[in-house]
């Protein structure tokens, strides 16, 4: 029997491709509108060390990654995005 995590990787992987072909992201890339490997690779990161959870755990694992699925799809978490860089701020003097 397969372990409960597929489900939620597969979709995942889905959602990620059908949010950069639907807003035509990533046109740099070579294969326009597709998504960059590094989004595959923080699902198969994310999603790999959900999977190393013991037996007894697997359920909890399950539900955890069905939280990035849910996360994703209401754009809370972006697989392979780029972090913000902070605002610099101007100190004022005394």
């Amino acid at each position: 029997m397969p372990s409960p995590l597929v489900a939620p990787a597969l979709v995942e992987t889905a959602l990620i491709v059908y949010r950069d072909v639907k807003n035509g992201a990533n046109v740099d890339n070579p294969v326009p509108h597709f998504p960059l490997p590094s989004q595959f690779v923080s699902v198969v990161i994310v999603y790999g060390l959900l999977g190393v959870v013991p037996k007894p755990a697997e359920r909890v694992a399950a539900l955890v990654g069905w939280g990035f699925v849910i996360a994703t799809a209401l754009n809370l978490w972006t697989p392979g995005g780029t972090v913000a860089k902070a605002k610099s701020s101007t100190a004022t003097k005394a």
